[in-house]
């Protein structure tokens, strides 16, 4: 009768962990500027959070992540924020450290996302940044990841553009002295440029959200420029590219992959401007017309960068805690690391011994209210 009794005894406490097993929840997290500026809302915080749930709804429809033929629903934890280091600070530790997160996507900007970066490599916690390019986001972190290229690449690629493609060779930059992705592209780009043999005759600089920039307008457009590069954020684009035209410069307008082209290329100033992207719904990968056909069909318009980044980085997660058998943070980078090349919207994204994925930059030209695919550029 005892030998029985805990027979029953053992049965129900396997039985009952087999539920716990099966009905167990794995947290992501992603941090979205969703507070503050509304530029920043618009072009990256709600496409973020949209692709976010987009992602996150497709695997529980399927029965959630599946950890050694054990399915576990996937709960997305918001965190609200906005362009603002401490602010990202604090969300990134409150996602670790309270909400239990086993990964994070997000923050989108380079600034932020260095700082978040290093909250998440000290504490063993994979992070991805679907759009932030500045090499230091990486840099010396194995627990932090990109979707895009990184902003040495873009910077060099930009420059092999504007000197082989545009013929440019009297050309100015004006950038934002005090961002770290502005900065850090601009300075890479002027390096690269002059290497190639084009002169970078103007640098002007300015403080984004300052709208008092007609002096620095006007020593751009007094310069006989033949291209002006701006690695700037869409709001100081669209304020820029607007004094630019107004005043009647005749050159080329490039712009790297901070700018909006979605929203960009209906606005008549940015008629035959450029830019560069890591991503663009011009770029018919079989898995990237997929995801367009799913997100226009639920959210009513076309995705951008940062919709298709953020969708890449929490697929490329469900395919790492699958491969892993394993939800464990630690267990999870290293399947990021090792797990062969994953062909997403954005195209190939293979991790090999870093966090920076070797990918092509886009250039995307603006025509008549509709973005062109120009060329892929893949240095070596």
């Amino acid at each position: 009768m005892k030998k029985i009794s805990l027979f029953l005894l053992l049965l129900a406490l396997f039985t009952s962990a087999c539920e716990i097993r099966s009905s167990q929840t794995v947290r992501i997290g992603i941090i979205a500027y969703l507070q503050g500026n509304g530029d920043a809302i618009a072009t990256s915080g709600t496409p973020s959070l949209n692709a976010a749930r987009l992602a996150v709804d497709e695997i529980n429809a399927r029965g959630g992540v599946n950890i050694n033929g054990q399915r576990a629903n996937v709960e997305l934890v918001v965190a609200s924020t906005e362009n603002d280091a401490a602010k990202v600070q604090a969300a990134t530790g409150k996602l670790i450290q309270t909400d239990k997160v086993v990964a994070i996507v997000g923050p989108q900007y380079s600034g932020d996302a260095i700082v978040a970066g290093d909250i998440a490599q000290r504490l063993n916690v994979p992070l991805i940044t679907g759009t932030a390019t500045n090499p230091q986001v990486t840099q010396g972190r194995n627990f932090v990841f990109r979707i895009p290229f990184t902003d040495d690449f873009q910077g060099r690629a930009l420059a092999d553009f504007a000197y082989y493609d545009l013929q440019a060779r009297r050309i100015g930059v004006f950038y934002d002295a005090n961002d770290i992705y502005s900065n850090g592209l601009a300075q890479t780009f002027i390096t690269a440029a002059e290497a190639l043999g084009s002169r970078v005759v103007l640098t002007e600089t300015f403080e984004s959200g300052n709208v008092n920039i007609q002096p620095q307008i006007d020593r751009l457009l007094a310069a006989k420029l033949q291209l002006i590069f701006m690695p700037v954020y869409p709001a100081d684009a669209m304020l820029q590219v607007g004094l630019l035209v107004k005043g009647g410069y005749p050159g080329y307008l490039l712009g790297g992959d901070g700018w909006d082209a979605v929203t960009q290329v209906k606005l008549p100033a940015f008629n035959h401007t450029y830019a560069s992207t890591s991503y663009s719904v011009k770029v018919t990968y079989p898995e990237n017309r997929q995801f367009i056909e799913k997100y226009q069909q639920i959210y009513g318009n076309p995705p951008n960068d940062s919709a298709a980044s953020v969708y890449d980085a929490f697929n490329l997660i469900f395919r790492a805690i699958e491969t892993a058998g394993s939800a464990l943070p630690v267990d999870i980078q290293s399947s990021l690391m090792s797990m062969p090349v994953y062909n997403g919207a954005t195209g190939p994204i293979d991790f090999v011994n870093s966090g920076d994925p070797a990918k092509p930059a886009y250039i995307l030209y603006f025509l008549d209210g509709e973005l062109h695919f120009f060329k892929a550029i893949q240095l070596k």
